[in-house]
């Protein structure tokens, strides 16, 4: 497997560099898919995602190596690896995007539109590194939780953010 120093990551999970030749399966696959590490121990998921400006990525691609049953296929999160391209496009780690991200706040005139946009872009952030992304975003923003649900309820309902699944992230 690659070297996975210095890649992003989602709890842990790693997303490795493709190095031609290191993984066969990775080289016939191609380029734009991503392997991703740590879903389940002794397998290796392999994701490509389609992205458009303004919407959500949507996983396109989803193979799986290593010792894979029906109970491991069941319990790969697709929400959060759609959301992995989120993490993947900063290209750096988590933690250090984190860091750098603004707490998310309503400005002053901002278009309500705009604001549901930045809602759905912040919630995949969180998606992507959290099984609770709705609490994290609310401590991340010092805004209480009730409100950061009605943000994410109102970009769901613009259609920026598929339709919710209680307990389930993403």
């Amino acid at each position: 497997m690659s070297d996975t120093e210095g890649t992003p990551t989602s709890g842990n999970w790693k997303m490795p560099k493709y190095e031609p030749g290191a993984d066969e399966l990775w080289d016939r696959l191609g380029e734009d898919w991503q392997a991703v590490d740590g879903i389940h121990p002794g397998a290796r998921v392999y994701v490509r995602w389609r992205t458009e400006a303004g919407a959500r990525p949507v996983v396109t691609g989803f193979c799986a190596a290593g010792d894979i049953t029906t109970d491991v296929l069941r319990a790969v999160p697709v929400s959060r690896l759609e959301n992995l391209r989120v993490l993947l496009d900063q290209a750096r780690s988590k933690d250090d995007f984190l860091a750098e991200l603004v707490p998310l706040t309503r400005h002053k005139g901002e278009a309500p539109e705009e604001f549901s946009n930045r809602v759905a872009y912040y919630y995949r952030i969180f998606a992507a590194s959290s099984s609770s992304p709705t609490k994290d975003l609310a401590e991340h923003s010092g805004v209480p939780l009730p409100t950061v649900r009605g943000w994410i309820r109102e970009a769901r309902l613009r259609g920026l953010l598929p339709p919710g699944t209680r307990g389930k992230a993403g």
